[in-house]
């Protein structure tokens, strides 16, 4: 870091906490409290949970030990999420999604993630959600995005909703999907592919064709992709054919073009994609001249926040605030939001990041 930046641990955490930052990609269903989710669990008899719910946690938690419970619950959830790929998407289908089914758990579940990012800076986001995966217990898709847009009534934060198709599913689902997205499309301002790459690898013709009916209304897309699997020719090319320009992850492979990067560094390494944090590609990606963007994927199955990013790039490359302002100034250039809005946060961004080096 530049002399002039905090050099003392404590004070450089609140730093990082304090300084304005975009944040591009995470998902709704990735970023519950885990004290939420256990007073939810409760609710519904921790019985119902799954086959694996850590029963030490539950008796803490009926115990009046709350405090215990929610931390070893984080870390059972985490150790899960860690084992691979398939094991972080399992522990958010038998954890999670059981908690997402009514319209009251999803306005909380929104509003207290909105309040966490206020209180680590943010001050603008894409936020990300399949809804399809909320109408289990009988809600509509049309009740799903309306409790989420109330979970958002008391933000200030500018927030652009990220609409998922997932890879294991079909165009049918995509058309209605997109149809939800041109109906919202004042809160919802990206079409999203996400899932398991490996299983169903590359880009999926019967998604690209419906995130191009998307872009004809003023969606544009976003894909998960090369967060497995490598970079291939013909995935390359129907981006380019599609017009699809922003990559959720793009961490694997030599990546050809000018694609931007939605990269969440404790996110790859939760998942074992990528073997640790000083072979992450971030570092030399940026320094490559790509687009790259930093995130937090989820903040719960990685028990992290975007200032824990920060503060590890700031570790482990020596990012100071001059790398922070370039990827935020990227994340803001692309965010669908109005030009004034976009010049007023880029302003919050000069002074914390510029004028602050300046004094």
């Amino acid at each position: 870091m530049a002399p002039n930046e905090l050099t003392d641990i404590s004070e450089r955490d609140a730093h990082f906490q304090k300084l304005p930052k975009v944040l591009l990609h995470e998902h709704l269903d990735c970023s519950l409290r885990p004290q939420t989710m256990l007073e939810m669990w409760s609710k519904i008899g921790f019985a119902a949970g799954p086959e694996n719910f850590p029963m030490d946690v539950a008796t803490e938690w009926m115990n009046g030990n709350h405090r215990e419970a929610v931390a070893r619950y984080q870390r059972f959830l985490q150790t899960e999420a860690s084992k691979s790929l398939s094991r972080y998407v399992q522990a958010i289908v038998y954890h999670i999604l059981p908690l997402m089914q009514t319209t009251e758990s999803l306005t909380r579940i929104t509003r207290e993630r909105m309040e966490d990012a206020a209180t680590d800076g943010i001050v603008a986001m894409q936020l990300r959600f399949a809804p399809q995966l909320h109408t289990h217990a009988g809600l509509t898709l049309h009740k799903v995005m309306d409790a989420i847009i109330a979970g958002l009534d008391r933000t200030s934060i500018p927030v652009v909703l990220v609409i998922c198709a997932l890879r294991h599913e079909d165009e049918e689902m995509a058309r209605k999907l997109v149809d939800l997205a041109i109906e919202y499309r004042s809160r919802v301002g990206l079409f999203d592919l996400a899932g398991d790459e490996h299983a169903n690898p590359g880009v999926l013709t019967w998604w690209a064709r419906q995130a191009a009916r998307a872009r004809e209304h003023g969606i544009e897309s976003d894909i998960h992709l090369w967060e497995t699997d490598q970079p291939k020719a013909q995935d390359i090319e129907r981006l380019v054919e599609y017009g699809i320009d922003r990559i959720g992850h793009g961490v694997q492979g030599d990546l050809q073009g000018s694609h931007l990067l939605e990269v969440c560094p404790t996110s790859n390494l939760i998942t074992g994609v990528i073997p640790s944090i000083h072979q992450h590609p971030v570092d030399r990606l940026l320094k490559s001249g790509k687009r790259v963007t930093i995130n937090t994927d989820g903040t719960l199955l990685t028990a992290t926040t975007l200032s824990g990013e920060y503060k590890l790039l700031a570790d482990t490359f020596g990012w100071g605030l001059a790398e922070f302002h370039h990827v935020n100034l990227t994340a803001l250039h692309t965010i669908p939001l109005p030009e004034q809005t976009k010049n007023e946060i880029g302003a919050l961004l000069s002074a914390a990041y510029v004028d602050s080096v300046k004094r």
